[in-house]
């Protein structure tokens, strides 16, 4: 009996490393092991962090044919950007707004992404307040949250990643000691975690960098300085990538001591004759041309990401990035050219990203005219089908994909359990569906698996 006791124990073990969604509490994956299923991803943009109304910038609430189709077009990890201090009362996370966002996570986690909740800037009441006289308030505020949040979500298994921030804003004048003061809110972050105990003990979590800027980040927030934590390896850093702005964000002419205009061109397509001033690398303070740009200052950034994190064991996402595309703002070969360059900044980003082992997280808000990012189309019909197939393939062949075909996804329902354990043999009922076709997976076992259906997501 002890021996047959012995050989049970032995054959779930091994199925649970084979199967990675398996995993026991407090001994989820390190975060080098969960970078290394994260791959590429995308963001639910302008929905869930939206303060007090997730609708109220365009976007419908996420559907399963959306998520679904995310992660059917080639993408290992979704990052939910998210507002609660709005839907807070008294510090008390609204109940009916934490089934909401359980709504949404529950549909990333089904479809098998690796899934990035934050809290977001919801009225900065974090974000702009790196202020000693805040310091008690906002510290007391993001242990309370995280506290509730952590909580309900602890049953969850290692692809649910908790992200304490999101672009906690620093000056130029007093950016070293805001990034003191930030780092106290990190540090609520990773105890008000840990506390909750389950898998929260051994979950990855996400650390936000100083404006999330890549020299920032490097000078002022080193792997020592990183939150103290009760468990090892278990954190990854965050930065986002706009660089540069004048080309990525910038959309109406500025004053910054010169007039500076959008920058529409990128890379070696450029304009010339009174156009110059809509290329990258336009120096508008000199009147002409500078340093073109090319996929050598991009190499920079990430590189030093490597070189000061993922070198030294710690894992970077780059939480945001994109360029805007200038449809409807350029027309004709003006917006042929500005095509090109943009096609090839998002082919640099992601080989780059690649290459020096971060993980690319696109921006992606849903709006489909002038100055957009989007990818996987959400405010027209259909929903879910691909927008711009260029980016997306561009994306894909990066990291070893073929062109973007659409052969659905199988869905799994043992993301959570009720003591925080996962057990390969529990069974849930089957899932219906109401327009996708599905049918039955099998699991190692050769047996039927009622966990898992595939799911043919619309084109």
């Amino acid at each position: 009996m002890f021996k047959q006791h012995i050989r049970v124990a032995a054959l779930c073990g091994a199925l649970s490393l084979t199967l990675g969604s398996n995993s026991f509490a407090a001994d989820l994956p390190t975060a080098n092991e969960m970078f290394a299923k994260m791959g590429f991803g995308i963001n639910i943009g302008n929905t869930m962090e939206v303060p007090g109304n997730p609708t109220g910038w365009g976007n419908k609430f996420p559907t399963e044919a959306y998520i679904d189709s995310v992660k059917a077009a080639g993408f290992s990890t979704i990052r939910i950007p998210c507002a609660w201090d709005s839907h807070a009362s008294n510090g008390v996370i609204n109940k009916s707004w934490m089934d909401s966002v359980q709504t949404v996570v529950d549909m990333c986690m089904r479809a098998g992404l690796v899934t990035v909740l934050n809290i977001h800037w919801d009225g900065g009441w974090l974000e702009e307040n790196l202020k000693d006289a805040k310091k008690d308030e906002v510290n007391a505020k993001q242990k309370s949250y995280w506290t509730q949040i952590a909580t309900h979500f602890k049953n969850y298994n290692e692809n649910l990643l908790f992200a304490s921030a999101n672009e906690p804003a620093t000056t130029d004048d007093n950016y070293k000691h805001e990034t003191e003061i930030l780092m106290t809110y990190h540090q609520s972050f990773v105890d008000a975690v840990r506390a909750t105990g389950g898998n929260n003990a051994s979950r990855t979590l996400v650390i936000q960098g100083p404006s999330t800027s890549v020299d920032r980040s490097c000078e002022v927030m080193p792997v020592s300085k990183l939150p103290k934590d009760v468990i090892a390896n278990r954190l990854m850093v965050e930065v986002h990538f706009y660089d540069p702005y004048t080309y990525t964000l910038l959309n109406d002419v500025v004053d910054w001591g010169a007039q500076v205009y959008p920058q529409y061109y990128w890379g070696d397509d450029l304009a010339t004759g009174a156009d110059i001033v809509h290329n990258c690398g336009y120096n508008a303070w000199a009147g002409a041309m500078g340093d073109k740009c090319t996929s050598a200052q991009i190499q920079d950034q990430f590189g030093k990401m490597k070189t000061n994190f993922v070198d030294k064991g710690v894992p970077v996402i780059i939480g945001e990035f994109g360029a805007n595309d200038r449809v409807g703002v350029l027309t004709g070969d003006n917006y042929a050219k500005h095509r090109k360059g943009r096609l090839a900044y998002y082919d640099a980003v992601m080989k780059l990203a690649k290459q020096n082992k971060v993980v690319p997280i696109a921006w992606d808000t849903g709006h489909e005219g002038e100055n957009n990012m989007t990818i996987i189309r959400r405010q027209s019909a259909p929903d879910g089908s691909v927008f711009d197939k260029d980016v997306l393939n561009i994306m894909r062949h990066a990291y070893g994909l073929d062109d973007y075909v659409n052969n659905g996804i199988t869905h799994v329902e043992n993301f959570k359990t009720d003591d925080g354990t996962i057990s390969i043999f529990k069974r849930n009922r089957p899932v219906q569906s109401r327009s996708l076709r599905t049918s039955r997976t099998y699991d190692l076992l050769g047996k039927q698996n009622p966990q898992a259906r595939v799911v043919k997501v619309k084109k």
